[in-house]
């Protein structure tokens, strides 16, 4: 598969996915995918360098695709504060912005939907040590009761969820959100129960949550909505 080409395409039930190759090295990306950027991303992407670049050209090409498959023309993306992506608000979508080493995803939707977050994180290595610090103690004691074979595939789901949890309440919240603040419980057929414990900020009304397999990795997408 060519870099920087479309790997994934999906209409998921939290909006359009678009996946994105990406190149196994952190060289320089090619002017000629640069072209393909708008002018102030270009402008913001050389200002980058090795896998940070590579990845953020990804990202972007891939929300372009994503924003036109909902029938809008994109315009360029730039990031907020905290690295999430800023859109434009004429484009009228919603957009959250994944990458790995090999792929970027974007997931988009109507912004009337609600708010999204979205999350990949790959299956190896296991790193059980990040237990304690992304799990609550509930979570914990059910995730230790499974067996061992079986743990490190109930951390990790339960981690990304709460990184894509996090990627659709911070914008509104306007905070970092701590791992403590929500408890995730996977359901067998891709959707999780959420409960979220916030120490600041109005809950959302709707906030609905879930996960797919891809090779090697989990997909997790979330969309909250407030009214």
């Amino acid at each position: 598969m060519n870099d920087f080409s479309v790997c994934l395409k999906d209409a998921r039930e939290h909006g359009v996915l678009i996946g994105i190759s990406l190149p196994p090295t952190p060289e320089p990306v090619p002017e000629g995918v640069l072209a393909r950027l708008f002018p102030e991303e270009r402008e913001h992407a050389r200002s980058l360098r090795g896998f940070t670049q590579v990845q953020w050209v990804g990202g972007r090409l891939a929300a372009q695709r994503a924003v036109r498959s909902l029938g809008q023309e994109p315009g360029p993306i730039l990031s907020g504060p905290r690295g999430a992506p800023l859109v434009p608000p004429e484009h009228g979508v919603a957009l959250s912005i994944a990458h790995k080493h090999d792929m970027a995803v974007a997931l988009v939707a109507r912004v009337q939907h609600g708010a999204l977050g979205v999350d990949l994180e790959d299956l190896a290595p296991s790193r059980m040590r990040v237990a304690d610090r992304v799990l609550t103690p509930a979570e914990l004691e059910t995730v230790g009761q499974l067996p061992k074979e079986r743990q490190w595939t109930a951390v990790v789901v339960r981690f990304s969820l709460k990184e894509a949890i996090y990627k659709a309440l911070a914008p509104r919240l306007g905070r970092y959100i701590d791992f403590s603040e929500a408890e995730v419980d996977p359901d067998p057929d891709g959707t999780a129960q959420v409960r979220l414990f916030l120490v600041d900020g109005e809950p959302p009304a709707v906030l609905a949550a879930r996960y797919t397999w891809l090779p090697g990795r989990v997909l997790s997408t979330v969309r909250a909505r407030w009214t």
